[in-house]
């Protein structure tokens, strides 16, 4: 399980990142942060979502909510486009041929 797991001091000296940018990501929600022994980690999965979250903050120069908001308005696209290929799919099968 520890190969899975980087420390976020870690992370941030790699990155560059301020440890208080992770903290606050976790409080809103947008990443989970594993705790062993009073130290927090960030799970491998999460890497190439906190890549985006860092080109939003200090790249895009986008704070917390609004992070917050585009991966909100991102989920509802993919539930979209999945409910258009679902109904795109019904309307298929139904046409007169198929």
């Amino acid at each position: 399980m520890e190969t899975e797991l980087i420390t976020i001091n870690d992370y941030c000296i790699k990155y560059a990142v301020e440890p208080s940018f992770i903290v606050a990501l976790e409080d809103s929600g947008l990443i989970v942060l594993t705790v062993i022994d009073d130290h927090k980690y960030i799970h491998y999965k999460q890497l190439v979502e906190m890549e985006r979250f860092i080109h939003f903050h200090y790249e895009l120069q986008i704070n917390i909510e609004g992070i917050e908001a585009i991966m909100g308005l991102l989920q509802k696209i993919k539930r979209l486009q999945h409910e258009i290929e679902t109904l795109k799919s019904q309307v298929h099968l139904h046409q007169p041929g198929s």
